[in-house]
């Protein structure tokens, strides 16, 4: 939308993630206005996220917006758990202890804005299909894997959020409740903790301490294992590192068939840390996706493509405000 100058409003985009806040301005057009800035997320002594202090943190940003052209039309609030977004609902959000809190109300009281929130998978396809590489797809699934692993559904042209609103979270699908790993949602053995950063890392420490890594042992004698150096002791050609990247790949694939023989998708975008682990990791996902699809159609037709944007959450909040207010559609 353009003032009567023919200058573009504008949004405020905001993603609260497990450790950070990340702010930008985006235009009606998917324009950045100012380089992505980011905040660490503030704790209290319990491990609990903030509300209070993650508005102070805002404050400036709404500020800042009055030196921008144009209008300020809203904030689309991007946040990692379940979010209701017609409520602004906080109603289990894991990695930052939150149950039931209010965030979107206490943005909007704060600042008389209106404040669009959702789960931040919902706003990345948001992103994704506006102004990415969904645009004119009817059958997508938007695919991250990161901290934690999950997505959301966009179905015969349509997001799919579920009676709840909180579709999406495959990631949270069960492996084995018995010997599985802890999940932050509370449960042991989701899909999530055998595929997110934190399980690469904690396998590579595995594989080093087994002696099945030579690389990375070398690495824990002087530092804990991240989820890089597993990437990079594979790049160099570790053995150990390789199969558990390739252990990884092989359970994605898997999780992300089961979607597919279900929906019968067509796309699937995949964003996330972990798919950044090397430049090839999202096209040998696509590849051995393959070998656990049902029809020879979606063998043929399946594309499994990387995120167009930087932070597609973030691009995904700005759209969400400018779909909720009519100036643009899915």
């Amino acid at each position: 939308m353009q003032n009567q100058t023919g200058i573009l409003d504008f949004a405020l985009a905001i993603d609260i993630g497990g450790t950070k806040i990340a702010f930008t301005f985006v235009d009606t057009s998917g324009k950045e206005l100012v380089l992505t800035e980011t905040h660490p997320v503030p704790f209290d002594s319990e491990h609990r996220a903030i509300p209070g202090k993650i508005v102070e943190i805002i404050a400036p940003y709404v500020e800042r917006s009055k030196a921008i052209p144009g209008k300020l039309l809203g904030i689309g609030l991007s946040n990692a758990g379940n979010v209701d977004p017609h409520t602004g609902m906080a109603t289990l959000v894991a990695n930052l202890g939150w149950h039931y809190v209010p965030i979107g109300k206490m943005i909007s009281d704060a600042f008389g804005l209106p404040v669009f929130p959702a789960t931040d998978v919902r706003m990345a396809l948001v992103g994704e299909l506006v102004w990415g590489a969904a645009k004119g797809h009817k059958y997508v699934a938007w695919a991250t894997d990161g901290t934690g692993y999950g997505g959301y559904l966009f179905l015969d042209g349509k997001l799919y959020d579920g009676t709840h609103n909180f579709a999406g979270p495959f990631g949270h699908n069960t492996l084995d409740e018995v010997n599985g790993f802890q999940c932050g949602c509370g449960r042991k053995g989701c899909v999530e903790t055998y595929v997110s950063g934190p399980a690469v890392a904690r396998a590579g420490k595995k594989a080093a301490e087994s002696g099945e890594s030579v690389a990375l042992a070398t690495i824990l004698k002087e530092r804990p294992i991240s989820t890089r150096d597993v990437f990079a002791a594979e790049a160099a050609g570790d053995a150990g590192a390789h199969a558990v990247i390739e252990t990884v790949i092989r359970l994605l694939a898997i999780s992300l068939s089961g979607l597919v023989n279900t929906l019968d998708l067509d796309l699937i975008v995949f964003g996330g840390g972990v798919t950044h682990g090397s430049l090839d990791f999202v096209d040998r996902v696509s590849r051995r996706i393959r070998d656990f699809l049902m029809s020879e159609e979606a063998i043929r037709d399946l594309k499994v493509i990387p995120e167009t944007h930087e932070n597609s959450c973030l691009i995904g909040a700005a759209a969400e405000v400018f779909i909720r207010l009519g100036i643009l559609t899915l």
